[in-house]
């Protein structure tokens, strides 16, 4: 007689799938139930990035690019008080900002690489360098170049020649008549009469020179010509008759040079305090 044999785990399949119901859930509540990473080490994992981003911005800032408010109607038509501006800081060279960023030390020698040189007409923003001369000035000034190195200009009134003009005796400037832009390379006569008009210049180069007992000396010695080191422009706003520009101060020295402005990204009345939209986007030309 044959022999049958049943075995059984005790289990049916209905308590089978209960089971594995059970240990479903199990699961999902401790998976749940795991503590998060806490806030401070999120922070940690953010500040590397945030360092980078800050970094990358200064650095943008300070290389390439700018944002400028139009302190005053100088400039117009072209650009209006109370206009914000971008401003490229690439389209002539490739050079360290003049001054050390978010400090103001100024870096009197920077290494550049030469894209192309500033032309005439290029309207440029730039440094202010004559305060001791002029205190209450702005820090950075706008203007349209209309002298290039080693141009000699005739400036009358509000009017610039390259020929030779009759000049009225009567000067709207110190730096109107018959002006030379310097250039580097340049070598000019001093004397006591021409050092008040070279030197702002010179000292611009980082030279001391002075008037000692008639004799003018630079640097400790006495010196009867100087040699420029660089490239200077000559500039007027826009808006001539109300510009305060190369005829009243001089000249702009190239490392002073910041860029161009290139957009006008917002503008407000500083008057009426209302936005002029219709500026927003506009190219300065």
């Amino acid at each position: 007689m044959g022999i049958h044999c049943h075995f059984s785990n005790g289990l049916h399949e209905s308590d089978g799938r209960a089971l594995e119901r059970s240990s479903a859930e199990q699961v999902r509540h401790e998976q749940t139930s795991a503590p998060s990473p806490p806030a401070s080490s999120k922070q940690v994992r953010l500040f590397p990035t945030l360092v980078a981003v800050v970094l990358g911005a200064v650095i943008l800032r300070s290389i390439a690019l700018g944002v400028f408010v139009i302190p005053s109607r100088s400039m117009e038509p072209t650009l209006l008080a109370g206009d914000v501006v971008l401003v490229s800081k690439l389209c002539f060279w490739l050079a360290p900002p003049p001054t050390i960023p978010l400090t103001d030390v100024v870096l009197e020698r920077r290494p550049r690489l030469l894209w192309r040189a500033p032309r005439r007409g290029d309207i440029i923003v730039f440094r202010f360098a004559y305060h001791a001369q002029f205190p209450t000035e702005p820090e950075f000034f706008v203007k349209r170049i209309v002298g290039l190195p080693g141009d000699t200009l005739w400036v009358v009134g509000d009017s610039v020649f390259r020929k030779p003009q009759r000049i009225p005796r009567q000067k709207t400037g110190v730096y109107t008549g018959m002006v030379v832009v310097p250039k580097e390379g340049m070598n000019v006569t001093l004397d006591r009469t021409t050092l008040r008009y070279w030197q702002p210049f010179i000292e611009r180069e980082g030279h001391r020179a002075e008037l000692v007992r008639g004799l003018v000396v630079l640097d400790g010695q006495s010196r009867s010509s100087y040699t420029f080191g660089q490239n200077f422009y000559y500039v007027l706003g826009d808006n001539r008759a109300g510009s305060f520009d190369s005829r009243m101060w001089g000249f702009v020295a190239e490392s002073d040079i910041i860029g161009m402005p290139v957009l006008v990204l917002w503008s407000r009345s500083p008057v009426l305090g209302h936005v002029r939209w219709n500026r927003l986007g506009v190219v300065p030309r």
